[in-house]
């Protein structure tokens, strides 16, 4: 009696673990979702680089890289690339990309002031739609 109780109880600990067939779908769902937004973000940033006649435009394809001409385009070092992997310095790195990203969005002839509206989910593809190709 007693191990079957035990077992009936290991039982319930084991499907109170496992996961469900929802949980899943949403996971697969999250990573669909997470690579078209990566690939739609890296080709309209592709073409605002390109609109600026930067070389290895390609780089926005590539993870860190794109930083990298994101600074470069912005008239910012480069090497502030390295800040972000420091302590405290890696704020002043964020800085410096966002006056990138703003010095990139004045050479399209765009409003810097839109930047802002890139952290509202959903709407920040329609503003990087509207920098590459508005």
């Amino acid at each position: 009696m007693m191990l079957s109780l035990n077992l009936h109880w290991g039982f319930t600990y084991l499907l109170a673990q496992s996961s469900s067939g929802s949980s899943s779908v949403g996971g697969v769902f999250n990573l669909i979702f997470g690579i078209a937004g990566y690939i739609f973000s890296s080709y309209c940033f592709y073409t605002m680089l390109q609109k600026l006649n930067q070389p290895n435009a390609w780089f926005a394809w590539v993870p860190f890289l794109n930083i990298w001409v994101t600074l470069k385009a912005g008239d910012q070092s480069p090497w502030w690339i390295i800040g972000f992997f420091i302590p405290l310095v890696n704020f002043v790195a964020v800085i410096f990309l966002i006056i990138a990203y703003a010095n990139i969005v004045k050479k399209l002839g765009k409003n810097p002031w839109l930047i802002l509206l890139m952290i509202i989910p959903l709407v920040n593809f329609a503003v990087m739609y509207y920098f590459a190709f508005g």
